[in-house]
């Protein structure tokens, strides 16, 4: 480290860009293209929990309102999901799986161990959780600060 200066920033951006590249070929190979990129975020959410707002779906995946919107566009048009009005507040979208990504339910697994195998060779199960808890730390502080920047804008508007 040199006077003050990290690659932490750095390396997460090239590790990003790296395993998004892999992950795409390894989807292609196995037929599920549908789920590459930000399209498969959203549907690993919405396995988790269905039927939920927007705004759930901006915590759950990271991706802004914006871009999670034409996302969603995207995966209604292509039948992946759908919009359902709140029944609590008239005001709320749920988003809805429409059943069609079931297909992708039993190959996914398979393809997250592959994925899982490559990113973790050589690491012991400690090093493993101490990474993640390293990464969850890091993943906070950058959503405060994101929340810090946003009351900011919010009061100098």
């Amino acid at each position: 480290m040199k006077k003050g200066r990290t690659d932490g920033g750095t390396l997460i951006s090239q590790i990003h860009q790296v395993c998004q590249r892999i992950w795409h070929a390894v989807l292609s190979r196995n037929g599920l293209e549908d789920l590459a990129g930000a399209r498969g975020r959203v549907i690993f959410a919405l396995w988790n929990e269905d039927n939920i707002p927007i705004k759930n779906l901006v915590e759950k995946t990271s991706l802004d309102k914006a871009t999670l919107t034409g996302i969603i566009d995207r995966l209604e048009r292509d039948g992946y999901v759908k919009r359902i009005p709140s029944p609590g507040d008239k005001r709320s979208t749920l988003i809805s799986r429409t059943g069609k990504d079931e297909i992708f339910k039993s190959k996914i697994p398979e393809v997250s161990d592959q994925q899982n195998k490559l990113f973790y060779k050589g690491f012991s199960v400690k090093e493993i959780k101490d990474f993640e808890n390293y990464l969850k730390r890091i993943l906070q502080n950058c959503k405060e600060a994101e929340a810090e920047l946003e009351d900011m804008q919010s009061t100098a508007s």
